[in-house]
């Protein structure tokens, strides 16, 4: 079965959270001694920073599009050498044998322009192993064990950035997934603890009370309740 997509469950930002929570955090520990009372102790709390910290410390989306970007272009251009490695063997091919005969489809070779990710991996290596075999017929064509070398090594560089590029585009989904899973921790303990906050200052402090609203609407509710957990869950 697939895993259900994680989503966000909540109207904050997640670029905002970690500041937001943090700063939270700082009333929480000035208003310590009522927190205990409810069990928060500074324990908790500091490992609730910890969370915090760990949430900071996954690349942002930003960062890894970066990287994945970065990887991508290295594969085209990895794809683009093993092309031209191909196209140039399947030309001596076509030279010597002409591009109907038995021998030349033999490579499995057709419109080089369009073959990319396993498949292309896949064909140049097939043309690498048909041409090996086939050296002593292609050597007046200018086919070379060296070409043949050449071609071997364009392969391996390009398996090993197109196997970078898929580890990027991986690490991005696992840290997307990540960071949505632990703000949607971090967001649940956040209420839970700003919930006791309010109730601790509700009827005696009104400036502490607003210190533990969390969202900046007249309601101190989100503006769309619906799509977003409430303060009073958690």
């Amino acid at each position: 079965m697939r895993k259900k997509t994680v989503t966000v469950k909540f109207k904050i930002a997640l670029s905002a959270l970690y500041t937001l929570a943090m700063t939270k955090v700082g009333f929480m520990l000035r208003d310590l001694v009522e927190f205990i009372k409810y069990g928060v102790t500074e324990e908790k709390l500091n490992a609730f920073k910890g969370l915090l910290t760990d949430y900071a410390n996954i690349p942002t989306d930003d960062e890894l599009v970066g990287v994945q970007v970065g990887a991508t272009q290295e594969k085209d251009e990895a794809a683009i050498q093993l092309r031209d490695a191909v196209s140039e063997i399947m030309q001596r091919v076509e030279n010597k044998f002409g591009a109907q005969s038995g021998n030349y489809r033999k490579f499995g070779v057709s419109a080089v322009s369009d073959l990319d990710g396993g498949k292309l991996s896949y064909v140049a290596r097939r043309v690498h192993r048909v041409a090996t075999a086939m050296l002593p017929q292609l050597e007046s064509e200018g086919l070379t064990p060296e070409i043949l070398a050449e071609l071997n090594t364009r392969i391996d560089t390009y398996e090993q950035a197109l196997s970078k590029q898929e580890d990027a585009i991986a690490d991005r989904d696992i840290a997307t997934e990540d960071r949505v899973e632990k703000a949607n921790e971090i967001y649940a303990l956040l209420v839970k603890y700003c919930n006791t906050g309010k109730k601790i200052w509700e009827d005696t402090n009104e400036a502490k009370y607003n210190d533990y609203i969390i969202y900046d609407t007249p309601t101190g509710k989100p503006k769309d309740a619906h799509e977003a957990l409430s303060e009073t869950e958690g």
